[in-house]
């Protein structure tokens, strides 16, 4: 739909419309205390209860899953990530859907996905319908926009996972005003995932925004004691690192992170999910 010319006299709003689009620009594009804590090298994470939003290709076939996230992004309530995940194994596939909703009243960027995955002799496959909406407060005017993801991903020998996936393949376009038009995030990444025994986990990615730099990303997870786990991680463009503990039994868990921009100015981000498996 068309919307209006933005109102420059509202200052916050301007602010806070800024600090979105710029947010997004980087767009943290991925959900998930554990998934955060390990450099957002997500590509091959096995056991990722966000893979609806990360390689749909990486879904458990095993167990079904409901999981809740929240981020807050250097202690700006209005740069808030909140979002709900969940997975269902099917003897046809696994079936996921995900809700997300970035921002407040001002702008917000919103998103309903739905995810397909199956597997055929060891080499996994998935892809999901993301619904993208953004809306400028204040009556400004609100777009959408319908982007296809695409995954792989294979177990190259034990414990050794290769994964790849990209995000809106498609080339979605919203918000047409004066013949420009805005695009969702189009991404491509490829990645490995290592799991040595039960006691560690290396995972690391090479990330690439279409409009951006490469992102090498990576982390490492360390089991503590039974349950509990340690991570770490590190990514560039931009550089931010990130560590998290996650306390995971059966038919629960509980993870944190912390993550800090490279920028001094920029504070520490808190997040914090809660998953339930069965």
């Amino acid at each position: 739909m068309k919307t209006k010319p933005l109102n420059f006299k509202r200052p916050l709003f301007f602010a806070f419309l800024l600090l979105g689009i710029t947010f997004s620009g980087y767009s943290q594009a991925t959900l998930g205390a554990r998934e955060i804590s390990l450099g957002q090298a997500t590509s091959a994470l096995p056991n990722s209860t966000w893979a609806v939003f990360a390689n749909p290709a990486m879904s458990s076939e095993d167990r079904k899953s409901v999981s809740f996230f929240g981020i807050r992004y250097y202690g700006f309530s209005e740069l808030t990530d909140m979002a709900v995940a969940a997975t269902y194994p099917t003897e046809f596939g696994v079936i996921g859907a995900g809700v997300y909703r970035y921002g407040d009243d001002l702008f917000n960027e919103n998103q309903l996905r739905v995810s397909y995955k199956n597997s055929f002799q060891g080499f996994h496959y998935g892809a999901a319908l993301n619904y993208n909406h953004v809306v400028q407060g204040d009556g400004h005017g609100s777009f959408g926009a319908l982007g296809i993801n695409v995954g792989l991903a294979a177990q190259i020998i034990d414990n050794l996972w290769i994964g790849a996936k990209a995000t809106n393949i498609n080339q979605p376009k919203y918000g047409e005003f004066n013949n420009i038009a805005e695009e969702p995030v189009r991404d491509l990444s490829i990645g490995f995932a290592y799991q040595v025994s039960d006691l560690f986990l290396f995972t690391s990615d090479v990330y690439k925004d279409v409009r951006f730099p490469v992102s090498y990303r990576g982390g490492a997870e360390i089991k503590i004691i039974e349950n509990l786990r340690g991570r770490a991680g590190v990514t560039t463009e931009p550089l931010t690192f990130s560590a998290g503990f996650g306390y995971n039994t059966d038919l629960w868990g509980i993870n944190i992170v912390a993550q800090q921009h490279e920028n001094p100015v920029l504070g520490i981000s808190p997040g914090l999910d809660l998953n339930i498996t069965w």
